[in-house]
């Protein structure tokens, strides 16, 4: 795990409403071909009901985090749906959502080019790097920190 996993690992663990397990390995079904991924954070959120997959990368280029979305669903939300833990059935109605963390400099490229896909945030890595930062006080603490 680099440095800016962690920043994100600790942005995350900032919420109470949220529980997380990082790099989960979800093999490869060959039945269904689907799987043979390993998120960065599988987030169980349990305040909105909502399972997140966190992607981290400090890629200039983002053809390839572009593709691993776009095949969330064989990827990474039906391995999720199947996988083999207790907290699959009480997360079975849950929402799916993904969260991806990258440079500053391309949130605002890449929010455009995903806007169609409604089921994907994109944040900067510059708002988890700096803890001292947030301004999380009760009034302001955000309701999702993943949105």
């Amino acid at each position: 795990m680099d440095r800016f996993e962690e920043a994100v690992m600790e942005y995350i663990s900032a919420d109470p409403n949220c529980l997380f397990k990082s790099q989960m390995n979800l093999p490869y079904n060959e039945k269904y071909q689907s799987g043979g991924s390993l998120p960065d954070f599988v987030v169980l959120n349990f305040k909105e009901k909502c399972v997140y997959i966190v992607e981290v990368t400090t890629a200039s280029n983002t053809n390839v985090i572009i593709k691993k979305i776009s095949e969330r669903d064989v990827r990474w939300y039906e391995p999720l749906k199947s996988y083999d833990a207790d907290w699959v059935n009480f997360t079975r109605d849950w929402k799916y959502r993904v969260c991806l963390f990258i440079r500053p400099q391309l949130v605002d490229k890449l929010t455009i080019n995903l806007s169609e896909w409604k089921d994907v945030s994109v944040k900067s890595l510059s708002e988890v790097m700096n803890p001292w930062e947030w301004d999380w006080n009760d009034k302001n603490r955000p309701d999702n920190s993943l949105r």
